[in-house]
């Protein structure tokens, strides 16, 4: 006897649901499987010291800048991961993995239970959380950072959803105050959504029931010490922050603006570029319409008010964090998508809430869009998964043939670290602890060190006096040439610096043969100050206490000419020495 259609249409929207969550989830792991690559890239290379000994793990690590972030929760979580399991860039990529599929499961079961039933739509919520729109991020084991902020605002959604039947207000906004007061301890990308996600916990401790919706909870001093906290932790996040020198900034109101639609758009994946700016305006829409509802909800249903709220304060968390992006970060840069996921996974709960009669048509709209642009964030993703791993497999393969370190980091650099100087001094870390293939890793051979003479055949606003240049202009450069072509493995530059501003240096160094009219822009290289802030001003942990700063490049190349940048700002610029190195065939 088959089931009655009040009873058959749930089952098959809830098996659709979990089908399409289980489909994504396979897939996310294949990813994984077949692309993740056990070479550290980027920002990893700033955990290599702490996972091999070589570093103490103290607070004053914990606590200092990684760009502009404070990250000492994504640290623990990387070092304690690995620890407990093996040395492995990749585990913390699987673990991002398993906890998006944990949130949208949990997504699915809430969505359920607010409507009593499931259904067909709520196939958004894996479509969105777990597509290869992020494989950037999937498959780079320090954007733990991003999934750990996405992580705890997703946990705070839920809170806010179930407030009221389900979760007393006062209960869901304890949920939501710790979630907060874990945000800044996840980078700038948490810090942007607290002070309007803590507003929330505060307003229900502070304001009458009639305007939160919440009874009994004025005064409560959980919600106080939680908000409090939150806000004075935030305050403690500056004291002795710095910004990043060289950074984007945003021109104008205008491109800040456009800048966070972008950010909101991309939350549903790489695919939203290709339709810009009608995606934009679809978003900007949507979100209008999203927010209104939800004053409209908060204005006439009082015994609504806490989850409105809560809703409302979200919203302004996640627009929050978009205008800080907007003002100086490519909107439509694909790390992106996973920090904007959440503000979609709050407006599909808003409309299943709220909605009414357009409930359903809503949440099928949203569910039939995140499906739209699965094939495109597949192509996304897989095209990028096998760039990654043909260039960090052939670092491995060409390792493993016993090609010389200065030779690796010459061809993968890019891939590798911007600064080659970070990558050579821990890549012999990497050996020394086995980790993974690094044990076949090919000391550089003996280099012979030729002096430069540090005369140069021109200089370009600054002045030169005794192997020291003063920069006075925005553009300034010194040009050295050699007696005749020299094919060189690199060159080492020793320098001490001081701007008048006392910030750190932007310098850059071009090579070309001597018949080359004009300088390659591709034989270039620029130092900028990125990673560890404690690490920045020489380049690496290990030589963090050096009186001078050596930068040493890689370009087994033919030199004739270099050409030095040692900033765009007023500075004093000493050169103690500038070689060209080459391997010793003498021994």
């Amino acid at each position: 006897m088959s089931a009655p259609a009040s009873v058959a249409k749930p089952r098959l929207g809830a098996a659709l649901a979990w089908g399409a969550w289980m489909a994504m989830s396979a897939a996310a792991l294949l990813l994984l499987v077949r692309f993740a690559s056990n070479v550290p890239s980027w920002d990893d290379w700033d955990m290599v010291p702490v996972l091999t000994h070589n570093q103490p793990v103290t607070w004053d690590w914990l606590w200092s800048q990684h760009n502009e972030h404070r990250v000492p929760l994504p640290r623990l979580l990387f070092l304690g991961l690995n620890r407990l399991t093996v040395t492995d860039m990749r585990v913390t990529m699987y673990f991002d993995v398993l906890v998006m599929a944990a949130l949208a499961a949990a997504m699915l079961l809430a969505a359920a239970r607010l409507r009593g039933r499931p259904g067909t739509a709520d196939a958004f919520f894996p479509l969105a959380l777990l597509n290869w729109g992020q494989a950037a991020n999937m498959l780079w084991g320090w954007q733990l950072q991003f999934f750990a902020s996405v992580a705890l605002a997703c946990v705070a959604l839920l809170a806010i959803v179930r407030a009221g039947a389900e979760l007393p207000p006062r209960r869901a906004a304890a949920i939501v105050g710790l979630c907060a007061l874990l945000l800044p301890l996840c980078g700038a990308n948490g810090l942007g959504m607290v002070p309007a996600l803590a507003a929330w916990p505060l307003a229900i401790a502070l304001l009458p029931e009639s305007w939160t919706g919440a009874p009994r909870s004025r005064g409560d001093k959980l919600l106080l010490m939680l908000g409090g906290g939150v806000l004075v932790l935030t305050a403690v996040y500056f004291v002795g922050w710095q910004p990043v020198p060289y950074h984007p900034k945003s021109r104008s109101v205008h491109q800040t603006l456009e800048t966070a639609l972008q950010f909101l758009t991309i939350g549903l994946g790489p695919a939203t570029r290709e339709s810009w700016p009608v995606s934009g305006l679809v978003t900007l829409a949507v979100f209008a319409a999203t927010g209104t509802l939800t004053i409209r909800v908060w204005r006439d249903r009082p015994g609504e008010r806490a989850r409105a709220a809560g809703l409302l304060c979200f919203f302004a968390a996640l627009a929050s964090l978009a205008l800080g992006l907007g003002l100086g970060r490519d909107g439509f840069e694909t790390r992106y998508v996973t920090l904007a996921l959440p503000a979609w996974c709050a407006v599909y709960f808003a409309w299943s809430l709220y909605g009414g009669r357009i409930s359903t048509p809503a949440r099928a709209t949203l569910a039939l869009a995140a499906l739209a642009t699965v094939w495109g964030n597949t192509a996304f993703g897989l095209g990028y998964a096998r760039e990654l791993r043909a260039q960090l497999g052939g670092f491995e393969h060409d390792m493993a043939a016993g090609t010389p370190a200065h030779e690796l980091l010459h061809r993968y650099g890019t891939w590798l670290h911007p600064h080659q100087e970070i990558t050579a001094r821990y890549l012999p870390m990497l050996r020394r602890a086995g980790v993974g293939r690094f044990a076949a890793l090919r000391e550089d051979p003996p280099m012979l060190a030729i002096p430069l003479d540090l005369r140069p055949i021109e200089t370009t606003q600054l002045t030169w006096q005794d192997s020291t240049a003063r920069v006075a202009g925005p553009r300034p450069a010194l040009r050295f040439r050699l007696p005749a072509d020299r094919l060189a493995a690199g060159v080492r530059l020793r320098y001490r610096y001081l701007s008048d501003d006392r910030t750190l240096p932007y310098i850059s160094l071009r090579w070309k043969p001597l018949n080359a009219r004009e300088f390659d822009p591709a034989h270039f290289y620029k130092y900028s100050p990125t990673g560890d802030r404690a690490n920045w001003e020489r380049g690496s942990f290990d030589a963090v206490h050096d009186s001078a700063t050596t930068l040493t490049v890689w370009i087994s190349d033919t030199v004739g000419e270099i050409s030095i940048t040692p900033d765009f700002r007023p500075a004093v610029f000493h050169i103690d020495e500038l070689s060209l190195l080459v391997p010793d065939r003498s021994r």
